[in-house]
């Protein structure tokens, strides 16, 4: 039978923890969107409830350097504990230009190439909020990924990549799909865990995975349930919840790490 991996009892598992953190020190997140976006509002209103401080810049028809500007002065504000770019990122703006100034102590979702390079070598600082909520609810249904088959749909820079050398580190077997990969269907149905990255709809089905797989469905549609031989993350209050939950996570653990530099 098809199981849902509901994701609201996780959720308020991490936050529980964030909240105990809060008693001792309330961080301030700095949010740069470009676009409106339902997932700024989605984190502005957890951030209300758990009366985190934030400061949300929106830009429009902006350029890099202006982006890079106020990242540099965010980085040197005492009082900003971590920044977030969201995504949409206009194309017209060298993402990974902005990537790279985001001081690494305050890089709550893990972009800046240096803290790519700590997870590539098993020595994490901050990590991609979506990559640790796929973990999370993992280890939440223990999911043991010592040599588990895993495939790997996209490859992003921001999640996907990262994801890869995570899974690695916790010695699973990882193949990597992308939109030039030759008979999908075949590589999937070899996988005991399926996660997708893609946001393209009903790209695969369930019914082409082997029983008794599990699927991570970061993409919120990626996969089509189409039969009842498979584990899967909701489209709605799935992945999307715990990496909000993650994402303050981070931001807890980058005040931490700025007050211990002080």
């Amino acid at each position: 039978m098809s199981r849902v991996l509901e994701c609201g009892t996780l959720e308020k598992e991490i936050l529980t923890k964030v909240k105990k953190e809060l008693r001792s020190n309330i961080p301030t997140l700095a949010i740069i969107s470009f676009n409106d976006s339902k997932y700024s509002d989605l984190l502005i209103d957890k951030c209300l409830d758990l009366g985190i401080y934030f400061k949300h810049y929106k830009l429009y028809n902006t350029e890099t350097l202006e982006v890079i500007s106020l990242i540099d002065e965010l980085n040197k504000a005492e009082k900003i504990d971590g920044i977030l770019l969201v995504e949409p990122i206009p194309k017209k703006i060298n993402k990974y230009a902005c990537y790279e100034k985001i001081n690494i102590n305050k890089d709550v979702d893990g972009v800046n190439p240096l803290n790519h390079y700590y997870l590539s070598i098993n020595k994490p600082k901050l990590i991609n909020s979506t990559v640790l909520a796929v973990i999370k609810i993992l280890e939440f249904y223990k999911v043991s990924l010592n040599g588990m088959n895993i495939t790997v749909i996209g490859r992003s820079y921001n999640i996907s990549k990262p994801l890869v050398n995570y899974l690695i580190n916790l010695n699973s077997t990882v193949t990597i799909c992308h939109s030039k990969t030759k008979d999908l269907v075949n590589t999937l149905s070899c996988s005991d865990i399926v996660i997708s990255v893609t946001g393209v709809n009903n790209l695969f089905r369930s019914s082409d995975l082997k029983d008794s797989s599990i699927v991570i469905d970061v993409g919120l549609g990626d996969v089509l349930i189409d039969s009842d031989n498979v584990s899967y993350t909701p489209k709605i209050k799935g992945v999307g919840i715990i990496s909000i939950a993650t994402l303050l996570e981070n931001l807890v653990t980058s005040c931490k790490i700025l007050k211990e530099k002080l």
